[in-house]
């Protein structure tokens, strides 16, 4: 980076998982005090008027895009031949870094991802906005949701872009009509792209073989791959069948939207949670009959047990005595009917705390909630007077205090509203604690029992109180603490400015008026942050 300054933005340090090769930079808005991602783009003479006011254009319409699952654009601007555009700094680590550090994710994380992911490409193809580049480093994990990042809208037209050559790896995930035509972009590529994405995570392998790009663009042209589940047998065959139908070679096979996504990952997830087996899904209408495809068939077979049986309908078993297909037949349903029966049969009491045991044991958000819908609050409905009634209990409050916790976390690491008063109280009284003072954030977590204690809508955040309570209880505290701890703070930020790291010496000082403005007992260190502040006093302490 040439420069230490980008109009308002302090450049601090490379971003991404090869800072070398990255064009993105951890800064801060010197005004705002607000760190962010800046991508910066270079462009010949700074480019033409024409496509400055594109660019312009493009970051007003970026600064309007609100969902959950996209980073968020705070705007751009120019500084001499340079364009950059300031994104929401995101805490976490992409999906690339995920899967070169496991290989690859569990089906039940691979579905969890792919949710919100598909619900963010349908907000941007309702707003006219293909994404162009669904790529694993492109998805970013802040907490347990996935967040898309650099979001463009003139990506591949624009002068104020990446020029490098797109690698291999990240060929072997575009679609086949990208590799003839470039600019061929359409929702149906952003579809192809997700859906390769999704059997990347869940394989641990592209679905293009080759190690040189032109390797790869033909297997992106003529190949299809093996479907997951032939690799993972443990991927449910909805979602096996849901990605192979995303990476059909021809735009019109694929869904229809993203909106049609969404809902056949519902469907795949309802049928995985209500334990749904291979025998229902043949019911349902995966019959060896009705598959055309060879690699198909193979899985068929395998899934089903049918080694024995020619999946062609075109040809008649030879060899079996007619008077023995009733019997084949009636044995089948037996076997068909006694596994439905064992599927549907109702669980004890037992049974189910046993079952939500072991998903409360996984300690995963996805897993925490299951285990509350499929039987922690089914065993409360069916056994309310129960032995383990109290349990489920204590495991629902566990489960919506963790649940709470998350949300409100990507809350304020997205400086999204807050939208009760639990969630206020709760983040002001860890504000405290984070910061370092303990008794003045027991006192926060105590005032939360007090006004919120009789309210239901409040339990996870009274409870969350009640544990900070217990902890900070368990540590102790001492009521000089927060004049000691402010004391301290000074001293941090003085030789921090003195060793010329200004923005991180304001940015205490700016913490302590925040949080301290109007405590009367540490007003004078309050006015002596105010000072450091103004610029009116010696940080060296001959003020």
């Amino acid at each position: 980076m040439p420069r230490s300054r980008l109009g308002p933005l302090a450049i601090e340090s490379k971003l991404g998982d090869h800072p070398s090769q990255s064009c993105v930079w951890r800064a801060v808005h010197v005004q705002l005090k607000k760190a962010v991602a800046v991508k910066v783009f270079s462009a010949p003479f700074g480019g033409t008027p024409e496509a400055r006011a594109i660019f312009a254009s493009e970051w007003q319409r970026l600064k309007k895009l609100q969902h959950p699952a996209l980073a968020k654009c705070f705007g751009g601007g120019f500084e001499e031949t340079d364009a950059y555009l300031a994104y929401e700094l995101l805490e976490g680590e992409t999906l690339a870094a995920q899967l070169e550090r496991r290989g690859r994710l569990s089906w039940e994380s691979v579905l969890d991802m792919a949710e919100p992911l598909a619900s963010a490409l349908e907000y941007l193809h309702t707003k006219d906005i293909v994404y162009g580049r669904l790529e694993p480093d492109k998805i970013m994990f802040a907490g347990l949701s996935p967040v898309l990042i650099d979001i463009r809208i003139e990506r591949n037209s624009s002068p104020f872009r990446t020029n490098r050559p797109p690698k291999a790896a990240e060929l072997a995930l575009r679609a086949p009509e990208l590799a003839t035509d470039p600019n061929a972009v359409s929702p149906a590529t952003d579809l192809y792209a997700l859906g390769a994405t999704l059997y990347l995570a869940l394989t641990g392998r592209p679905p293009a073989a080759g190690d040189t790009i032109e390797t790869v663009t033909q297997s992106v042209i003529d190949q299809m791959p093996p479907s997951p589940a032939s690799l993972v047998m443990e991927c449910p065959v909805w979602l096996d069948k849901l990605v192979m139908q995303l990476l059909q070679k021809q735009p019109g096979s694929r869904p229809p939207n993203a909106g049609a996504v969404i809902l056949a990952l519902g469907e795949v997830r309802r049928r995985s949670m209500s334990r749904s087996g291979v025998a229902e899904h043949a019911s349902s209408g995966f019959s060896p009959l009705a598959v055309t495809d060879q690699r198909d068939r193979d899985v068929a077979r395998e899934l089903l047990g049918r080694e024995a049986i020619d999946l062609d309908d075109d040809k008649v078993p030879d060899g079996t005595p007619w008077h023995d297909r009733p019997l084949v037949l009636i044995a089948g349903l037996f076997i068909v009917a006694g596994l439905f029966a064992y599927l549907l049969w109702p669980l004890n009491e037992d049974q189910m705390r046993q079952k939500a045991d072991d998903l409360l044991t996984q300690q995963s958000r996805s897993a925490m909630n299951q285990a509350k819908q499929a039987y922690l609050v089914p065993m409360l409905e069916k056994y309310p007077e129960g032995v383990h009634a109290n349990w489920a209990k204590e495991q629902i409050d566990r489960v919506d205090m963790y649940q709470a916790e998350h949300a409100l976390e990507v809350k304020l690491k997205r400086n999204l509203p807050l939208q009760n008063e639990g969630e206020r109280l709760y983040a002001e009284a860890s504000q405290y604690e984070r910061f370092g003072d303990a008794a003045t954030a027991l006192d926060q977590y105590r005032s939360m029992q007090t006004l919120l204690g009789d309210d239901p809508q409040y339990r996870p955040f009274v409870n969350l109180a009640r544990r900070r309570i217990a902890r900070i209880e368990i540590e102790g505290v001492n009521a000089d603490e927060a004049s000691r701890m402010i004391d301290s703070k000074l001293s941090e930020a003085d030789e921090l400015f003195a060793s010329g790291k200004v923005v991180a010496a304001r940015k205490i000082w700016y913490s302590i008026v925040e949080l301290y403005d109007n405590n009367d007992n540490v007003a004078p260190l309050v006015e002596k942050a105010q000072s450091r502040l103004s610029g009116n006093a010696n940080p060296s302490g001959t003020e």
